[in-house]
């Protein structure tokens, strides 16, 4: 009976196998250690949107508003957007008590309020001489900015106003 045949191995043979199994385990196991998560937190390596809010001046001039009328100013913010809000201030002057009204309200309250009917409102300064505007509305819709002297049978107004629209897209 012959015995087999017994195979030599060279001495680099071992550590070129134990070499080769690491260079696999390593190709194997090392794209899923890395970090490819970026500042959103999300892994999908998608561009990451940053919101940029954006301010936009509705008027900024001296408005003048005669006796028994109002002046309005259309604006809306961008459908989509949020955070929006009006500000501003304004000084009214002429007549007894340089006093106006300020409104802010949508198409359908606009209306109602044209004709004399109830109407909701964003922002009401009441008859004031001086007043600040600090109003949050919705996007997407159409707004109205209103300097109201229909109260006033014979004076008209003149409002001194700086009002902007801010939001975030």
């Amino acid at each position: 009976m012959s015995l087999p045949k017994q195979r030599k191995y060279s001495k680099l043979a071992i550590p070129a196998a134990v070499g080769a199994a690491v260079v696999f385990v390593v190709l194997m196991v090392a794209p899923h250690l890395v970090n490819t998560n970026n500042y959103s937190g999300g892994g999908n390596n998608a561009p990451v949107y940053v919101p940029t809010q954006h301010t936009a001046s509705l008027v900024n001039d001296m408005v003048h508003v005669n006796a028994h009328t109002y002046t309005y100013y259309t604006f809306s913010a961008p459908s989509g957007s949020t955070n929006a809000y009006v500000s501003g201030k304004f000084t009214a002057g002429g007549g007894s008590g340089n006093d106006i009204r300020v409104f802010i309200m949508d198409d359908q309250n606009f209306i109602n309020w044209r004709n004399g009917h109830q109407s909701n409102v964003y922002y009401n300064s009441g008859q004031e001489t001086v007043g600040n505007i600090n109003a949050n509305i919705p996007s997407g819709q159409t707004l109205y900015l209103i300097y109201d002297n229909t109260f006033s049978v014979l004076s008209s107004k003149e409002v001194s106003t700086d009002v902007s629209l801010t939001y975030t897209s």
